[in-house]
């Protein structure tokens, strides 16, 4: 099966699978510039779109997403419980919410969600017999600058959602790693422990030149990892109904 993922910005990422597109995360349109926008609109255009939705904040939601979603040839929508009931009038019609922890069978998709040590949920998507993470803001959150307690919490929570994970195979798998913190917000441990197919790092606010440099750091586990440079980049892959890579 052939398989495209498609960079927009930050935590937005477009995935083309078994016919169909899966939207993550597309942020508030003040953080899309023109190029990401154009990339936006040419990889929903005409297609079957489910559109995902991790949790509030506005780097990771937009509350016109349906009018983005528009050139689709058809979109449903997974929201995260926190999106509900903080915008409840920006939830589109016949959208799926979903609470943290939970299961869901939902337009021809299996869904499970994880609980965020931030906010709303990660999800782990069944797709054609594809195995799909996106973590949203669920990440190894270890701030210098916090309580001890905090620190050690953040990390545990983390490492407790990490070994569910690992449990089943992840064969694409879109996770944090920030550079702002020492850990990378998780990303290498991420990669050695669930060791997906492909790894697609995120959280990066834009500025894309320094994941080459921790390219080997998220290679340790196996896995190929796409580095990108610009909205609009893509990579392809081939990947076997079964999940196993050919």
């Amino acid at each position: 099966m052939r398989v495209r993922v498609t960079y927009i910005f930050h935590n937005c990422f477009l995935l083309d699978i078994g016919g169909r597109t899966l939207l993550f995360d597309c942020p508030d349109g003040k953080y899309l510039k023109r190029r990401a926008a154009e990339a936006l609109s040419l990889g929903l255009g005409g297609r079957r779109v489910t559109a995902f939705v991790s949790h509030s904040h506005d780097d990771h939601f937009r509350q016109d997403l349906a009018v983005a979603c528009a050139g689709a040839a058809s979109a449903d929508f997974v929201v995260s419980d926190d999106v509900a009931e903080m915008y409840p009038a920006a939830v589109p019609r016949g959208a799926l919410v979903v609470e943290p922890d939970e299961a869901y069978s939902f337009s021809g998709l299996a869904i499970e969600t994880l609980m965020s040590n931030d906010l709303g949920v990660a999800y782990l998507v069944e797709v054609n017999g594809v195995r799909v993470y996106f973590g949203g803001d669920l990440a190894a959150w270890v701030w210098e600058t916090a309580a001890e307690a905090e620190r050690t919490f953040t990390a545990e929570f983390f490492t407790r959602a990490l070994e569910r994970i690992a449990r089943r195979p992840v064969d694409i798998a879109f996770t944090n790693v920030d550079r702002r913190l020492a850990n990378l917000a998780g990303g290498p441990e991420f990669a050695r422990t669930a060791r997906p197919r492909l790894l697609v790092p995120m959280h990066a606010f834009g500025r894309t030149a320094w994941l080459k440099e921790v390219r080997p750091l998220l290679t340790a586990g196996g896995s190929d990892v796409f580095v990108y440079d610009k909205p609009g980049q893509t990579l392809e892959l081939d990947l076997e109904p079964s999940g196993n890579p050919t």
